[in-house]
């Protein structure tokens, strides 16, 4: 588990690094579909990028920010619901 400050602050920056990264979108999206995402999977793909965090911060701050990118809303319409699996929350 990360300082959650720390945490928040390396998903929120993931988030803005998927937002213009074709490949990270591609490596993102193969973990999400079938109505769920797979935390634990883009958590590592964060990792590799040099982002330390948590599925909690993940899960925490998917749960609070209500504002999506536009990569994140093309997922979200690609699956039927927002299930989380493969986490450990």
């Amino acid at each position: 588990m990360t300082d959650n400050n720390a945490g928040t602050s390396n998903v929120l920056k993931f988030r803005s690094l998927i937002d213009t990264d074709p490949a990270l979108q591609a490596d993102v999206a193969q973990h999400v579909g079938d109505g769920g995402w797979n935390s634990a999977a883009i958590v590592e793909i964060g990792r590799k990028a040099g982002l330390e965090f948590s599925t909690e911060d993940l899960v925490s701050v998917m749960e609070e920010d209500d504002e999506l990118s536009d990569f994140e809303l093309e997922l979200v319409a690609a699956a039927d619901s927002a299930n989380c699996y493969g986490n450990d929350v």
